[in-house]
């Protein structure tokens, strides 16, 4: 979850001849046929820019038919944190586990500098969207779960404290769009209390973990009996929890605008119980939540509530009259979470 505020201009550029001979040469990857800029997934076209406008992404189609994806790195992805992601996602493929292979160029790097830009370039992961149904839910449960669990040796930074920047969104949100100071302060005053709260019950010994920092349904790629977690530019030590919390929230509660991963310009509802338990049931049936994380779980996902609500305010997904009742849905959140992790996790 970007807290940096995205440049005015991208520096985007048109994908040629010129930058396929470019990539091929770098990654020693022989005849290269075209960049396509769409996703196909049974009946639906998807034009990638439109579904994601974070950073650009392309299809790279070799002449023998085969498929990898081009991504280029987000603006607020710095080098340690493109390092430790590299190291993790490297390290999860080795053990088996459902993330894409990064590929590495010809000299050993886990990315490429092209046009002005650093990209990455991975196995392309076929599969389908975010369909709605348990089994999908069940099934990012499940993969969080393993990449949770599975041991990683990685650089010992970058450290991100999810209440740290929750407050850092409030405090870039006035700067880029006008809204409500009662209802930052809301939100503000509730971080806080959240901060204290979660330091009592142990958050401190839980700093050591590993955490994507993304789980929203459109960054996993299901199939029939598994999904696959991509983008892993916002991955950071920290509470690996802090992924179950935005899980819950992105696939249970926060609404969406058509095949997009902007939010709706509605206020989330209550975290849907059932919807819930599906994600949590699979999650713990690979990596059971420890006392301290039972107990730190609600204040981080208020956290990441009020994370979420920033982003969409900036975005302008959300619409200014809607501040005041956003800022009350994300305080509530912490209640919420309290109740569904007694009756799913009991």
């Amino acid at each position: 979850m970007p807290i940096s505020a995205k440049p005015d201009r991208y520096g985007f550029f048109a994908f040629d001849g010129g930058l396929l001979h470019q990539l091929s040469d770098a990654y020693g990857l022989g005849p290269l046929t075209g960049f396509r800029p769409v996703l196909l997934d049974g009946d639906h076209v998807t034009l990638i820019d439109i579904r994601s406008q974070t950073s650009r992404k392309m299809v790279i189609e070799a002449a023998d038919g085969s498929r990898l994806f081009l991504k280029q790195i987000p603006w607020y992805c710095e080098t340690d944190t493109l390092t430790l992601a590299s190291a993790w996602q490297t390290q999860a493929t080795d053990a088996g586990l459902p993330v894409p292979r990064i590929l590495r160029t010809t000299e050993g790097s886990a990315w490429y500098d092209i046009g002005g830009s650093s990209f990455t370039l991975t196995d392309y992961v076929p599969g389908r969207r975010y369909a709605g149904t348990p089994r999908d839910r069940a099934q990012a449960g499940h993969t969080m779960a393993l990449l949770h669990s599975t041991p990683a040796e990685v650089p010992a930074g970058p450290a991100e404290d999810v209440f740290a920047g929750a407050l850092e969104h409030i405090a870039l949100t006035p700067d880029l769009t006008p809204v409500p100071t009662a209802a930052l302060d809301l939100m503000r005053h509730a971080v806080h209390s959240w901060t204290a709260q979660a330091a009592a019950a142990g958050w401190g010994s839980l700093t050591g973990q590993l955490t994507h920092g993304d789980t929203n349904p459109w960054n996993l790629i299901y199939t029939d009996t598994s999904a696959a977690l991509i983008d892993f530019d916002n991955a950071h030590r920290g509470p690996s929890l802090r992924d179950v919390a935005e899980a819950v929230l992105s696939f249970c509660a926060v609404r969406y605008r058509q095949d997009t991963t902007n939010f709706a310009p509605c206020v989330p509802g209550p975290v849907d119980r059932d919807q819930a338990a599906d994600i949590l049931t699979a999650y713990t049936r690979i990596r059971d939540l420890t006392p301290q994380e039972r107990a730190c779980l609600p204040p981080a996902a208020g956290a990441v509530a009020v994370g979420l609500v920033c982003l969409g305010l900036m975005r302008g997904d959300y619409p200014q009259d809607l501040a005041h009742s956003l800022a009350m849905w994300a305080t509530a959140v912490p209640d919420d979470m309290t109740g569904l992790l007694a009756e799913a996790c009991p």
